[in-house]
């Protein structure tokens, strides 16, 4: 994978911490060609025309990425995972953990893990006697997501505890699964986030630029057959014809956009 050029730099009034954090990124981040640039009270645009790429800043409270040609921003946040982690712990349910057949000391790999709130539910699910591992293949999304899970501090104490078990990875799933020892992981997730949803998705703007559009093939299905120990299952949209493609048994949700699928194994 090629390296991502990327100006880093501050917000407009940094505080010796924050400081700290970006001389900590430059220096220990190998998968981004970082240009770092004092601020100096300069626009985010005019340092997005000056050097041609995007910045990415670095706050007190999280890293903000700003697309070159692009008005939004992309930023962590748990999102779905804070109201469907409480919601579980009232209830006992959640569609995913119920469909994955999630429980504590599983092991699970999320091929796709974007902002990871899926990867944070199954997390709380499996417990600190199981693991959730998650790859990304854009480098500056695992990053901001990484950093995210490991600095979040607001909020309900198992959501955070379910963050900091979540090992994030820059990684193609292909190339990880074929490295993956044969039924060596319980569950395998796949959400190909951007097959149909992103144009409805207007919170995921910033991310638009970093998305991996490529559709889930045939190879890496194989891959995880091999690879996964229980099942495999599938996020995406209701008009997605992966399901039927690849043999997901297909469970439909009357109240949303977004079916799943399982492949029994």
């Amino acid at each position: 994978m090629n390296k991502q050029k990327v100006v880093l730099t501050t917000c407009l009034r940094p505080t010796d911490k924050v400081r700290t954090r970006l001389q900590r990124l430059y220096e220990t981040e190998r998968t981004i060609d970082f240009d770092v640039i004092e601020r100096k009270k300069i626009g985010l645009q005019a340092l997005r025309e000056q050097y041609q790429r995007p910045v990415l800043v670095v706050d007190k409270n999280r890293l903000e990425y700003y697309p070159q040609d692009a008005d939004s921003s992309f930023f962590f946040h748990p999102s779905s995972a804070v109201f469907r982690i409480k919601q579980f712990d009232r209830n006992g349910h959640d569609p995913l953990i119920t469909i994955a057949r999630l429980q504590k000391g599983m092991t699970v790999l999320d091929c796709t893990l974007g902002l990871g709130a899926d990867a944070i539910v199954m997390s709380h699910a499996v417990g600190q006697s199981g693991q959730v591992i998650g790859l990304e293949s854009n480098p500056v999304t695992a990053l901001i997501v990484r950093e995210g899970l490991q600095q979040w501090i607001e909020g309900y104490q198992p959501i955070i505890d379910a963050m900091r078990q979540v090992e994030v990875q820059w990684a193609e799933n292909f190339t990880y699964l074929k490295q993956c020892a044969s039924k060596s992981i319980d569950v395998i997730y796949f959400d190909p986030m951007f097959e149909k949803t992103v144009s409805e998705s207007t919170h995921l703007d910033g991310l638009r630029q970093l998305a991996n559009y490529e559709a889930l093939t045939e190879q890496v299905v194989a891959e995880a057959k091999r690879v996964a120990r229980q099942r495999i299952v599938l996020k995406a949209h209701f008009e997605s014809e992966l399901f039927e493609r690849y043999g997901f048994e297909r469970t439909k949700r009357k109240s949303s956009k977004l079916h799943y699928g399982v492949l029994e194994l």
